[in-house]
C-alpha cells in the first residue's frame, strides 16, 4: 500500500518508482517531474568554478531506437533561453529548452545507482512506445502516423 503525501507529481512518482509499473492515465501532464534522488544527485554537482550546476535534459535524434536523451550540466546561473522550462525539486532544478519537452511532457527525471553505472534517466516516459535495452534512446508512440519529414 502506498502512502500518499506530498504533491501530486510526488505521489505520482512514488507509484511509479516504489511499484515498478508504468501508471496509466489520461491525465496529461503539463511538465516533469524530478525525483527525489535525481535532486539529492543535481545537490553535489559543481561547475569546475567550484559553482552550483543545474541539469538540462535534451532530446536528440539518434540512437538505436530513434531519439536518445541527452544530459549536461551547467552553471545554475547561466543565462536561461527564452524557451527554457524549469522544473525544481528541493531548490534544484532541471532545465528542458521548448522542442525537447514536446518529446519528454509528463515523463520522470531520476537518478539510478546501480553495480554497472550509475546515471540520470528518463523513465515513465508517456510519449515514448518503446526504449532501448539502456533506456538511453526511445521511439515515440504512432510514429507510423507522424513520421519525421526532413
Amino acid at each position: 500500500e502506498i502512502e500518499e503525501r506530498g504533491t501530486f507529481e510526488e505521489v505520482l512518482a512514488v507509484r511509479v518508482v516504489r511499484r515498478g509499473e508504468r501508471f496509466l492515465s489520461d491525465l496529461r501532464l503539463d511538465g516533469l517531474i524530478v525525483t527525489a534522488a535525481a535532486a539529492k544527485r543535481i545537490a553535489v554537482l559543481k561547475t569546475n568554478d567550484g559553482e552550483a550546476s543545474r541539469l538540462r535534459l535534451g532530446v536528440d535524434g539518434g540512437g538505436c531506437s530513434g531519439f536518445q536523451y541527452t544530459f549536461t550540466t551547467e552553471a545554475a546561473t547561466a543565462k536561461l533561453a527564452e524557451d527554457d522550462s524549469v522544473f525544481s525539486r528541493d531548490g534544484h532544478d532541471v532545465v528542458v529548452d521548448e522542442t525537447s519537452l514536446e518529446f519528454v511532457r509528463g515523463a520522470t527525471v531520476d537518478y539510478q545507482e546501480e553495480m554497472i553505472r550509475s546515471a540520470f534517466v528518463v523513465i515513465n516516459n508517456p510519449n515514448s512506445e518503446s526504449a532501448c535495452g539502456c533506456g538511453s534512446s526511445f521511439a515515440l508512440k504512432n510514429f507510423d502516423s507522424n513520421p519525421a519529414i526532413d
